[in-house]
């Protein structure tokens, strides 16, 4: 369902979350060896989040990342839509294009109804899940992180 690119910018965000501060800030080089992420191309992700005010960033010897706001005001959604885009939930299952209700039975795809359904539990999860819940369910344990 999320790209690969996603996928390792929620990782990214949530370590960044565990042990990033404006004080402490997470080196990029770190947050790409711990999780096992090619640097340049985290590189890449975490700008794009500096762009879209989701993490702040400073240059030099102790320079690093850390959350432009709080941990639990940052939801799945929020990194999703940037990375991924905000119609990854509209895409059809099944391959035909964009799955938006219509008017016409013939416009939808074969599984549109029912997947619909789930599309929207999947939609609310992600809009209410924040990274400081997951990592409160974490325990704080970065660990969890190289698991994953």
């Amino acid at each position: 369902m999320l790209s690969t690119t996603c996928k390792y910018a929620v990782r990214a965000i949530i370590f960044i979350g565990l042990k990033g501060s404006e004080d402490n800030r997470a080196n990029a080089r770190v947050i790409a060896s711990e999780l096992g992420i090619p640097m340049q191309f985290l590189s890449k992700i975490l700008q794009i989040f500096v762009r879209k005010g989701l993490l702040n960033s400073f240059k030099g010897p102790t320079g690093g990342f850390f959350l432009a706001k709080k941990a639990e005001e940052i939801t799945l959604l929020d990194i999703v839509e940037i990375i991924d885009g905000p119609s990854v939930f509209e895409s059809c299952l099944i391959g035909t294009g964009l799955c938006h209700s219509s008017s016409g039975k013939a416009e939808r795809c074969p599984v549109h109804d029912r997947y619909s359904k789930v599309r929207k539990e999947v939609v609310d999860y992600f809009s209410s899940e924040t990274i400081g819940g997951i990592i409160e369910r974490m325990g704080h344990d970065e660990n969890v992180l190289l698991k994953l």
